[in-house]
Formats: C-alpha cells, sequence, structure tokens
C-alpha cells in the first residue's frame, strides 16, 4: 500500500514538475518578455563584407545593431537569427561595412555666422592690393547700418597684417566699429574698436610713439574676436547648422572634431538637448586661445575635459597657434623658402605668432602651460612647418614634466611637415598627430613657395605608422569635394595628386591603414577608442554602407566609391534613394 502511495506521489509529482516547466517557458517566451528584459535586434546587416577595423582587422559576414550600439558580429545564419519582425533587414550584396568615419579636424564646418551675414569669408575677401582692400571695406560700410558693427575675414597677406592701420580704417568707417581679421585672428581695427579694448592688454602693436597702430596681436586680437565682436542669435544658426551636418552624414561622416569658440559651443549644446544632431560633435574649446587672463579663467570654469555626452563633448582646449597657413608661406620652418610669394611679410622662415605680441611669456606658449596644470587636454592646434612642430613639442614636454600627457589624448593637427627626430617625444608623451593630404592635392602653390623636393618630403604618414605612431585623420577643407574622406584616403594610399605626379611612393599606405586613421585611430583623438572606432559588441553603432569591396575597389577611384547609408548610434541619417 505504502509502495502504491509513493508511485502515485511520484507520477503526481512529475506531472506537476513538467506542467510548471511548461507554464514558465510559456510565460517566459519573446513574445512575452518585457523589452527591458530581451529585444529584437533593429538593424541587421548580412551578406557583405563587414571590415571591423578592430585590433585584428577582423572581417565578418554580418552585424546586428540594438540599442544604438553593435549586439553581434559573425556569419550571415548567426546574426539573422537576432533578427524580430521589426528588424530592418539589409542584404548587402557582397559590398563592403565599415565604421562610420571620424574627421579629427573639420571646424570649417561650424557654422558661426547667418548664410547672409555682412563680412565675408577669407577667400570672398581676398585683398591683393590696399585699394582693393578700402574699396570692399566701403562697399560694406555703406550697406551697413549706422553704428552697425562690422567684423570681415580676409587672409593675412600683406595688405592685412601691415598696410591697413587705424587711421585708413577710421576714414573708411567714420561711425561703425570695423575689424578686419586675418587667418588666425591676426587683426586691424578702428577707433571705435580699440577703444574697447584695455590699453594695458599684450599684443597692441604701436609705432614709434607710443600710439596704437590698429593691428592688434594675441590677447589682443582675442579680446576683439572673442568678447567684442556682436553673436547673432543662436536660434538663426541651427538650420545652417543642421543643413552643413546633413552633407557630411552623405560623405559617410559620424563624427567631426574641431576647435571651438563659445558661439559654436552654444550652437550644438541646443541642438544636442533638441536631439537635432545627425552626427557627434567633439570640440577643443576656445576659452584659452589669446586669452590674456587665463588662469583667472581656469580657476573659474574648472576642468571640463571630457565633458558631455555621446553626441556633444568638450575634449579640451584650444590656443592660439604657432604659424600660419603652408600656402601663404606662414608655416614655420627651418629651412628658407625657395620662392616667396610677392609681398610676402612672413620672412624667409615663416612666422611664429607666439612672438608678434611681443612677450613670449604673455603669448599662448603659457597657455599650454597653465591648461595642463589645471587637468585640461590641449589638442586642435594647427601646425604647419616642421619648426612649428618642433616648438609645440617643446612646450609640451615642459608641461609634460609638470603633469604627464600620456593617455590624456594631447593633439596637434595638420602633419604636414612632420621630421624623423620628432617621432620619439610624440610616442614619449603619447600625442596624437592628426593629418590632412593637402600635399597631394591643390599643390601647384607649395610646389612654388618650397620647391617639389620639400613637397616630397610633406605628409610623411608611412614613416610616422613604421615609427610605431598611429596617426587620426582630418581634411581641414572648406571643398565638399575635398572634405570627404575617402579622397583623402584615396590620396594617401596612393601618392598621386591631381597632376598625376607621384609624390614620394615610400609613404604610401595601405587601405587597411587609410581605414583605420578615419576610424579606430581617429578615435584616440577625443580619448573615446574604448566605444567609438570599430564595429565591436558593445560599441556605439555608427557606420557606414559603400556601393562596392573597398578592399578591392580601384584605388584610382576610391574617391568614387558611393556612400549608400550612414548610421550614427544605430539610426538612419542617410540613405541613398533606391541603394536597397
Amino acid at each position: 500500500m505504502k509502495k502504491r502511495h509513493w508511485r502515485i506521489r511520484t507520477v503526481f509529482g512529475v506531472w506537476t514538475c513538467l506542467w510548471l516547466s511548461v507554464a514558465l517557458g510559456w510565460a517566459q517566451s519573446p513574445a512575452n518578455l518585457p523589452p527591458e528584459v530581451i529585444a529584437y535586434a533593429d538593424l541587421v546587416f548580412y551578406n557583405g563584407s563587414i571590415l571591423t577595423a578592430d585590433e585584428e582587422f577582423t572581417i565578418v559576414e554580418a552585424v546586428a545593431v540594438r540599442d544604438g550600439k553593435f549586439l553581434a558580429r559573425g556569419g550571415n545564419d548567426r546574426i539573422l537569427a537576432m533578427a524580430g519582425p521589426q528588424t530592418r533587414r539589409v542584404d548587402l550584396e557582397g559590398r563592403s561595412l565599415v565604421p562610420g568615419f571620424i574627421d579629427t579636424h573639420q571646424h570649417a564646418s561650424f557654422i558661426t555666422s547667418p548664410p547672409s551675414a555682412r563680412g565675408g569669408g577669407f577667400e570672398e575677401n581676398n585683398f591683393d592690393t590696399l585699394e582693393s582692400a578700402l574699396e570692399t571695406l566701403r562697399a560694406k560700410v555703406q550697406e551697413a547700418e549706422p553704428g552697425e558693427f562690422i567684423a570681415v575675414s580676409s587672409t593675412s597677406n600683406k595688405v592685412v597684417t601691415q598696410e591697413l592701420n587705424v587711421a585708413l580704417l577710421d576714414q573708411v568707417a567714420p561711425e561703425n566699429p570695423l575689424y578686419v581679421r586675418g587667418l588666425n585672428n591676426q587683426v586691424v581695427a578702428n577707433s571705435l574698436v580699440l577703444k574697447q579694448v584695455p590699453p594695458d592688454t599684450p599684443g597692441i602693436l604701436r609705432d614709434d610713439q607710443g600710439r596704437p597702430t590698429g593691428q592688434l596681436r594675441g590677447g589682443a586680437g582675442g579680446i576683439v574676436v572673442y568678447e567684442i565682436r556682436p553673436w547673432p542669435e543662436v536660434e538663426s544658426l541651427l538650420e545652417p547648422q543642421k543643413t552643413r551636418f546633413r552633407r557630411h552624414n552623405r560623405q559617410g561622416l559620424t563624427t567631426i572634431m574641431g576647435r571651438a569658440g563659445g558661439l559654436s559651443i552654444s550652437v550644438f549644446r541646443e541642438l544636442m538637448t533638441r536631439d537635432e544632431l545627425s552626427l557627434r560633435v567633439r570640440v577643443a574649446h576656445e576659452f584659452l586661445r589669446q586669452n590674456s587672463r587665463p588662469e583667472a579663467y581656469l580657476k573659474r570654469l574648472g576642468n571640463l575635459t571630457d565633458f558631455g555626452n555621446d553626441m556633444f563633448k568638450i575634449i579640451g582646449a584650444t590656443v592660439q597657434v604657432v604659424d600660419g597657413a603652408s600656402i601663404t608661406g606662414s608655416a614655420r620652418t627651418s629651412k628658407a623658402k625657395l620662392n616667396p610669394p610677392p609681398g610676402d611679410p612672413y620672412g624667409p622662415f615663416g612666422m611664429n605668432k607666439w612672438e608678434e605680441t611681443g612677450d613670449l611669456a604673455t603669448s599662448d606658449r603659457r597657455n599650454i602651460i597653465l591648461g595642463n596644470r589645471y587637468g585640461w587636454t590641449i589638442s586642435g592646434l594647427h601646425s604647419s612647418g616642421d619648426m612649428s612642430n618642433t616648438i609645440l613639442l617643446e612646450v609640451f614636454e615642459e608641461a609634460h614634466r609638470e603633469r604627464s600627457l600620456v593617455g590624456r589624448h594631447f593633439g596637434i593637427d595638420h602633419g604636414l611637415m612632420w621630421k624623423p627626430e620628432h617621432f620619439e617625444k610624440i610616442k614619449e608623451m603619447d600625442i596624437v598627430p592628426s593629418l590632412f593630404a593637402k600635399a597631394l592635392y591643390d599643390n601647384d602653390t607649395l610646389v612654388s613657395i618650397y620647391g617639389m623636393d620639400e613637397v616630397y618630403k610633406m605628409q610623411p604618414v608611412k614613416s610616422l605608422i613604421e615609427a610605431g605612431i598611429r596617426p587620426a585623420a582630418e581634411a581641414d577643407a572648406f571643398d565638399p569635394r575635398t572634405q570627404a574622406a575617402l579622397f583623402n584616403m584615396q590620396k594617401w594610399i596612393t601618392r598621386l595628386d591631381d597632376k598625376g605626379r607621384l609624390i614620394n611612393p615610400e609613404e604610401k599606405i595601405d587601405r587597411r591603414e587609410a581605414l583605420y586613421m578615419y576610424t579606430l585611430w581617429a578615435a584616440r583623438y577625443s580619448g573615446e577608442q574604448e566605444i567609438l572606432g570599430s564595429i565591436e559588441p558593445g560599441k556605439l553603432a555608427d557606420l557606414v554602407v559603400l556601393g562596392g569591396d573597398f578592399m578591392t575597389f580601384p584605388e584610382n577611384d576610391l574617391d568614387k566609391l558611393r556612400i549608400l547609408m550612414t548610421v550614427v548610434g544605430g539610426r538612419i541619417v542617410y540613405e541613398a534613394a533606391g541603394a536597397f
């Protein structure tokens, strides 16, 4: 009898367990679980060549995206199993999918005035002669309202930096505050502007009698550009900025970086809070640039390096640059120019803007030391000539002795004339060099000023890589053609300029290295290589779908490889019509 009861209890127990298992299984099936517990992928890309750009340069067939991050990567069957009823499946049909392109110096894309603003850009007001400059300025004053502030941009040629003065500008604009700003904030102003600059500010240039000439440098130029110039309404800049960013989305750009002042930062902050940024923005704040009271600002502001969110972040501060543009002959070089441009005001070895104020101790050299002392990363530093690189590395060394730069993504941009003697210092201090390809296109002016032998040595990308350095990529361009990542990759891969001349084939890089420069290595510039720059589970899902196979597409035509889709944080921000 006891055995019979035991058997009954055993059978009952087994059936109970089976029933509970079925019930619990039904209750916990994917169809009945809340999304916080389990969810299908939002996007699945399959049947392609996924160039992950991870450290091993892994290539897989498919990738899944969920909640703005890469969920998984691998074979088609495994990844497609992660797709649900609402998942968008994209058949790549053998085409390449790569991480989103990151440009580390593209502040030309930051809108700082409404499209209809008076003043014009650098190229529009390229004053070749004093007479043409005065004629243009008179026309702008006639268009302006009485008392309206007029800020004009031009190149830093002899007319702007030497010939224009306060007396001439007072004649042109007796009732309007007027200044002309050359490249990197070399300013000449009339009396209505000068009277707003404290007379003891470093950088007010004076004549033999001690009277201001109207020419302003250093801190004095910074007060005019950053503090006196009126701001437009932030609201008026939002749509133009969104339009510019959408153009970059069509180029496959998912993150752009650059130096930015308070106005641009206000624009980005507003777009961020409205969730209207279509790409990630990283800025080196300009509050230290040409600031004659740097320590006061550092103490008031505190350290905001790496402050922000995934879409918008302040990655450090920047300062006034050492030299000027190579194409104007103002790059600071160790070798004299072969053919100085007509009216060259810079001397045989270019310029050192830190010396323009007449007091190196109050120049922006000091601001690098102080910025580092208070914990700020310093980046976004334009540097064209080899001597400019040398000067920047020397001041970085002084800062490094006080507070280590290692692991803090300090950066120097452009990389036109890096020399082997710079390499060990770059590695020792963990500096991230950012390079553009400007020696490899539209280079006739460079050849004329410096000679083909010097141009041949420019942009030594392969040498940097072989030295164990991981350079980032930038365009620093206004032209949509030369802003494109694929265009610049093509130049580094082929080393062919626009005339078909082969510029130092020993510095050619391969496609893998070129892609790294615009992805994983570029992410190091903002210190975000753990969350950006490669296709790995858990990283932010920024990606680009190309119209062919990146690894086999003809290298001389890489700039013609179509961008079919751009995704930022799992959100499709561009898709070519009819592509899928």
